[in-house]
């Protein structure tokens, strides 16, 4: 019996322990990078957004749906939801030029907020000087776990847009709808594969929702894609990288490292032949 008895009572223990653990809320600072962001060599990066609600909102602070150093969003995915919902982030790499910050944000220094509730473009006529030149690198929720179906509740759908690095662009004469259904009002959600994403060399300009006609509830109806352009090589350096000298005092062998101030020559502006220039060489050995 006494056996029984303190059995009975470690059940009981791991009973109530695991009815705590499920009822303990989602801690936003504590949200798991690799079960969120899945980032592949070839310049892809992949934002799972399950649980990564909340937190900062504002246009310089880090997101947790937010592509990382040189990304921007290009494409969006919706499991089973009728695209109510978003699920999946895709981000890619597209400014190979531009200086890296080494992990430390900003990544992008001039960003605004939009909400496609109601508000579709990075772009906005009336404030040409803060939004030309911005495209879309993340999104926040309230709490509703990325669902936007909810009238009122759902309500305050933000992303974040940033303005191209030096040298970048987006070509405004390129943009074009990508739907998120098709022509009988059948989504494309998807479980295994993203069906929605830009074209290459373009990124995600907008996003609206909109009330569909066979339900009368808000859907995600299509994202905006334009392509990023870029001015060449004669108008922009090529990033800056500090050489580190390492020295070891013979005396103490302890050693030291210190940045040199003067950049890398193997890349500065001079050493990289210009389109010009190698147009030259190839046609004149």
């Amino acid at each position: 019996m006494q056996i029984v008895s303190k059995n009975w009572l470690e059940h009981l223990r791991l009973f109530f322990a695991g009815i705590i653990a499920v009822g303990v809320k989602h801690v936003s600072s504590t949200n798991r990078y690799y079960g969120t962001y899945l980032t592949f060599g070839s310049g892809d990066t992949m934002i799972q957004v399950y649980h990564a609600e909340k937190g900062p909102n504002t246009p310089h602070r880090k997101w947790h749906v937010e592509c990382l150093d040189g990304e921007a969003v290009i494409g969006i995915q919706n499991f089973v939801n009728d695209f109510q919902k978003l699920d999946v982030i895709w981000c890619k790499f597209m400014f190979p030029y531009k200086p890296p910050t080494n992990g430390i944000y900003p990544f992008y220094p001039n960003c605004h907020v939009k909400n496609f509730t109601n508000q579709f473009f990075c772009f906005d006529p009336k404030d040409v000087a803060l939004t030309v030149n911005t495209f879309v690198v993340g999104f926040w929720d309230p709490g509703a776990q990325f669902f936007i179906a909810f009238p009122r509740i759902t309500d305050n759908n933000l992303y974040k847009c940033c303005r191209t690095p030096q040298g970048y662009y987006v070509d405004y004469t390129s943009c074009y709808y990508l739907p998120t259904h098709d022509q009988y009002w059948e989504f494309y959600d998807a479980i295994q594969q993203f069906i929605v994403f830009c074209n290459g060399g373009y990124v995600m300009t907008g996003i609206s929702k909109k009330i569909a006609p066979y339900d009368q509830e808000n859907h995600i109806e299509w994202i905006q894609c334009c392509r990023m352009g870029f001015q060449g090589f004669d108008n922009l350096a090529p990033p800056q990288v500090l050489r580190i000298a390492r020295s070891v005092n013979k005396s103490t062998m302890v050693g030291t490292v210190e940045d040199i101030e003067e950049p890398d020559p193997m890349t500065t502006a001079s050493s990289v032949p210009t389109l010009e220039a190698e147009h030259n060489s190839l046609w004149n050995p």
